[in-house]
């Protein structure tokens, strides 16, 4: 079972802001768990959200992103999107992935 932790501590980890969260939870992007008015991310949504996050930084629109979490499954990779959206992507991924540095790859 997921280990979940508090959306505010999410947050923190990710360098992005509550807002940003529950905007992806809105999307349907992520699945929180609502207890006593508090919000709670699985380990797996908290993986989820750092790869959109990552997209974000990449440009990609909502509509992109969305696109690429209905056809993807974890572990993600940036290496399938171009199959997913088009060879248009291939650049832009190739760049990201040369400014990311081997340990990114």
């Amino acid at each position: 079972m997921s280990n979940y932790q508090p959306l505010s501590a999410v947050a923190r980890r990710l360098n992005t802001s509550e807002a940003d969260l529950a905007g992806f939870e809105q999307l349907r992007w992520i699945d929180g768990k609502h207890k006593d008015g508090n919000v709670f991310l699985s380990s797996r949504d908290e993986y989820k959200a750092k790869f959109i996050l990552h997209l974000r930084s990449l440009n990609f629109t909502d509509d992109e992103i969305g696109e690429v979490l209905d056809t993807q499954q974890p572990p993600y990779s940036l290496a399938l999107i171009p199959g997913i959206l088009g060879e248009r992507f291939a650049d832009r991924i190739a760049e990201a992935t040369a400014a990311a540095g081997p340990a990114r790859r």
